[in-house]
């Protein structure tokens, strides 16, 4: 932590801390949409954490993380980024509130955990420089479409950022990604076999799923 008017949280972390395949990225906040579609244990959104927890300690940013529903932020992406912070070291640096999700670092940035199903708290959001929409499957078009209308703040390179699991032709985003994608656009796709970090024992299982449901692998 360096003192003054706003303190802020220097992270000094090894580049084989990142999986190879996402670390030429790390720090690229060019494409306003940055999707990955990869299977599990690719390690995509454990990525993406990294890469916001990061960002929010370099520049002052709101960052927005979402799922379908608000059930399954706390077991799921909220305590990802709690796990990752502590693995750091910097949760006495950081003010995490348990009640209503909500992570605060010394410079200002905020990130802030909130089900799509809670329309009202989701309209009361202003200023928000970055969006991580997780299993951004179960989301409609038309709610990522006004997510994409809740970047309009002052935050240079605003980014919404989607995560998902290999999905078939007949859903949206298989066209938005493979068909008609935006012009400010990354598409990265993954799996398993990208994440050096797994387990033999891990491996084993995935791969003994991927021959049951090869479409699970892709």
């Amino acid at each position: 932590i360096e003192g003054g008017k706003m303190a802020h949280i220097n992270l000094r972390l090894k580049k084989d801390l990142f999986v190879p395949k996402f670390y030429p990225i790390l720090f690229d906040y060019s494409h306003r949409w940055e999707i990955y579609m990869g299977s599990a244990g690719s390690a995509k959104s454990y990525f993406i954490t990294q890469k916001l927890i990061i960002r929010a300690c370099k520049e002052q940013i709101r960052i927005l993380v979402c799922r379908r529903t608000a059930t399954t932020i706390r077991n799921t992406c909220f305590s990802l980024f709690k796990d990752i912070i502590a693995k750091w070291q910097i949760t006495p640096y950081v003010n995490i509130r348990e009640s209503d999700f909500n992570i605060k670092f010394p410079n200002g940035s905020e990130i802030i955990f909130i089900g799509l199903d809670e329309e009202t708290k989701l309209l009361s959001l202003n200023n928000i420089g970055c969006i991580f929409v997780e299993e951004a499957y179960e989301v409609p078009k038309n709610i990522v479409e006004q997510l994409n209308l809740r970047l309009r703040g002052s935050t240079t390179n605003q980014q919404i950022i989607m995560a998902f699991n290999p999905i078939s032709k007949n859903h949206w985003l298989y066209n938005f990604c493979e068909v008609e994608p935006p012009a400010s656009f990354v598409f990265l796709h993954s799996t398993y076999k990208d994440n050096p970090f797994l387990s033999r024992e891990y491996v084993a299982e995935l791969e003994e799923l991927y021959k049951r449901n090869p479409q699970k692998a892709r």
